[in-house]
């Protein structure tokens, strides 16, 4: 497999497509757990390796890197309720298809958007360089959706 960062990330993006279709196909829960888990080490090193490192070598890029980070909080908050429910019935199946939902437009925006932009902007060795940090991430990405601690008095309130 290629060290180049939007590689690994397509790499990536075809799991979570390969597994949304699956889930779509049969609905059956075990699969949304296969789902978070995935997506829980995909969203790790692509916040804690990609947008960082981005952000930095392509700042023209940083409002798509501040809405995708959005996205994450977002597709975070719903597969952690996810992965706490008890799987199957109408609300685990609502919520998990509008996860998947979020996940798919996530992705199209990046490959359509994003990655073009990006692949332009940085070269090929920080690429590689930055593909070789998010596989030393995911050796220590956390394997299951976690709640964050509220961020404010508001959320703690509405919480």
């Amino acid at each position: 497999m290629s060290n180049d960062a939007i590689v690994m990330l397509r790499e990536g993006h075809k799991e979570l497509r390969r597994l949304i279709h699956a889930y779509r196909a049969d609905r059956r829960p075990e699969k949304v757990e296969q789902f978070l888990r995935v997506l829980t080490v995909y969203s790790y090193i692509e916040q804690e390796g990609m947008y960082p490192r981005v952000s930095v070598l392509a700042p023209e890029t940083e409002q798509a890197v501040v809405e995708f980070r959005e996205e994450h909080h977002i597709a975070e908050v719903l597969a952690a309720e996810l992965h706490d429910m008890n799987p199957g019935g109408l609300v685990h199946d609502a919520k998990a298809r509008l996860l998947m939902d979020i996940v798919e437009r996530h992705m199209n925006a990046e490959e359509r958007d994003w990655f073009p932009r990006v692949r332009a902007a940085v070269g090929r060795k920080e690429l590689q360089e930055i593909g070789a940090w998010m596989g030393k991430l995911a050796e220590r990405a956390p394997q299951r959706p976690r709640r964050r601690a509220p961020q404010s008095a508001w959320d703690a309130v509405a919480a």
